[in-house]
């Protein structure tokens, strides 16, 4: 690829270009040599490359503004139950993940404290969290020790969920304490979707996505696009505790999955791990087109 013309004056010395200025210029060239990669083997591959690169807009329904990748040419809807063949399935399992869970609890088993990691200032901003907060904290599901500790949710895990293509992306109990709300966000891609089962649920727990609003029930699950903003509340008097796995959205092909896959492992070689970091740089991309 031809490297960019720089501005000339007659007037005044160039202009250095910043370090965001070059890391979206070297991000550019990453999309693209990507896309030609990429060539022939899917329609949405080309398009979603003309948007990642601002050559045409997202065209996305109100609500919904994914924070890094936006798929065309899949529905685009807030919830998404009949999306999946396993709802019944992992509706009937809730007798046996419930059973865990309570071991868990009956074990002391500490839960972790979403805000960690190395996205922890990224998620105390984004989810209004203080540090080592325990308003919501999870059990990684996909952590060696659930093995053990879980075995039964983890087996199911491995029968819904197709291992070969890094599902899921997240499997956890998550843990929200009484009182705490989550603070309306939008996810990274609608390439995902996100389950939901309750498994602990008092009296006043509500989710918000896109426009509709629901309540979980302990033993029933839920399946919804987090690119779309949603909010969290749990205005019970004890903590509400739901199963949670991330999956790709199953209208993708594996072509579409693996170049997806293959962007994001370059882009974060590129710019780093921290997705506020990847976000900002991306959205920078389409808005210099």
């Amino acid at each position: 690829m031809s490297q960019p013309l720089t501005p000339r004056s007659d007037l005044a010395l160039p202009m250095k270009r910043s370090p965001d200025a070059a890391m979206v210029g070297n991000l550019r060239e990453l999309i693209e040599q990507w896309r030609g990669e990429q060539s022939g083997r899917h329609e949405r591959i080309e398009q979603f490359a003309r948007i990642a690169l601002g050559e045409v807009p997202a065209g996305t329904p109100p609500l919904q503004d994914p924070e890094l990748y936006f798929w065309p040419g899949l529905e685009s809807q807030p919830f998404h139950d009949r999306t999946v063949p396993w709802m019944a399935e992992l509706e009937a399992a809730y007798p046996a993940i419930r059973a865990e869970l309570a071991s868990l609890l009956n074990a002391k088993i500490a839960f972790t404290p979403y805000a960690q990691g190395a996205d922890a200032r990224y998620r105390q901003e984004k989810f209004n969290l203080e540090e080592g907060s325990d308003r919501w904290s999870i059990y990684n599901l996909l952590d060696p020790a659930a093995e053990s500790s879980c075995p039964k949710t983890v087996e199911f895990l491995r029968r819904w969920f197709r291992d070969e293509l890094g599902e899921p992306m997240t499997a956890q109990f998550s843990a929200l304490r009484a009182g705490a709300h989550i603070p309306a966000h939008c996810g990274v891609s609608n390439a995902f979707l996100t389950a939901h089962l309750g498994l602990i649920v008092p009296e006043g727990c509500r989710i918000r996505v896109g426009n509709e609003e629901r309540q979980w029930s302990e033993g029933r699950g839920l399946v919804f696009d987090d690119s779309f903003e949603h909010e969290v509340w749990n205005e019970g008097d004890s903590r509400r505790i739901v199963f949670i796995a991330r999956f790709y959205h199953p209208a993708l092909t594996e072509s579409e999955i693996e170049a997806l896959g293959m962007l994001h492992e370059r882009v974060r070689a590129l710019v780093g791990e921290n997705t506020a970091t990847q976000r900002e740089l991306l959205r920078s991309l389409r808005r210099s087109s």
